[in-house]
């Protein structure tokens, strides 16, 4: 059997909640045996979106995390486990066995994505299956199937799509500190921006198609954007806790240069250019 993934794009979700509902709907009041006892209509988000406010106004963005199990290929819920009621089955997907499971909720202590949760009534812990009697049918998670924005895709690990995106370095796993080896890769996982808006120093006037360039002083990386119709500019995609030169040149001004550490989001607010002393 081949092995499967779920691939989330981060950009392409707008945080509607529909792969919570369809979760809802698939599995409330549905034994889905072996693979799943009902999941309760409350309390229980196998899969749950995470929304993140970044920036500050007014230059703020909201970023949204389709969060469920990921299946972790190193499963720190199946090394807890003392009944060893946590599997792994031959296309990659861990469930928990319900008829095996004594709901001591050691697994849920050690997940380190708090996506395990204790069914009180049933006496058991659950989480995400990954559909796997969808699956076993020939169909997909609920989660990929309803999500109108493609930003859940579930296909086998040999798919082109996938092969492609990790060829071309585009998938990550979340929170790879955990050293979990999940099955859930991601494209377009939240990383630090330089923002800011550019305006003319004597006029306050904004100031459109600046050059804004920032330099990784670690690893010399440079990134290059222009300011929008507003003065707006976002220098997006950086390395967390980094320190960067940032350069925002505009013909006939005076160039603004800065180090900034990226401990999250930087927004520099306002930066006024000097016009150069031929153009006053």
């Amino acid at each position: 059997m081949s092995s499967k993934t779920f691939i989330f794009d981060a950009e392409r979700c707008t945080g509607c909640n529909l792969c919570v509902i369809a979760c809802k709907d698939e599995h409330v009041g549905s034994d889905h045996a072996p693979w799943a006892k009902p999941q309760p209509d409350t309390r229980h988000f196998w899969i749950n979106v995470h929304g993140i406010e970044r920036g500050r106004i007014p230059r703020v963005r909201m970023t949204h995390l389709p969060v469920l199990c990921q299946h972790c290929g190193n499963a720190a819920c199946i090394k807890a486990c003392p009944e060893h009621a946590i599997k792994r089955r031959d296309d990659g997907l861990v469930w928990i066995d319900p008829a095996v499971c004594t709901g001591c909720g050691l697994c849920r202590e050690a997940c380190p994505y708090g996506v395990i949760y204790m069914n009180a009534e049933l006496g058991i812990a659950q989480k995400c299956t990954g559909c796997a009697h969808r699956v076993d049918a020939g169909s997909l998670p609920r989660c990929a199937d309803i999500c109108p924005h493609e930003a859940i895709v579930f296909a086998d690990e040999t798919d082109g799509v996938v092969r492609a995106a990790e060829r071309n370095g585009m998938l990550e796993v979340y929170h790879p500190e955990y050293l979990a080896a999940p099955r859930v890769r991601w494209k377009g996982l939240p990383k630090p921006w330089i923002a800011g808006t550019v305006i003319d120093a004597a006029s306050d006037e904004v100031l459109a198609d600046a050059t804004i360039t920032s330099l990784d002083l670690f690893d010399d990386a440079s990134v290059a954007v222009r300011s929008d119709a507003f003065g707006d500019f976002w220098v997006k995609g950086l390395q967390p806790e980094r320190k960067y030169r940032v350069a925002i040149r505009k013909e006939g001004y005076e160039a603004f240069l800065a180090i900034v550490t990226t401990t999250g989001d930087q927004d520099l607010g306002t930066v006024s250019l000097k016009r150069a002393r031929g153009n006053l």
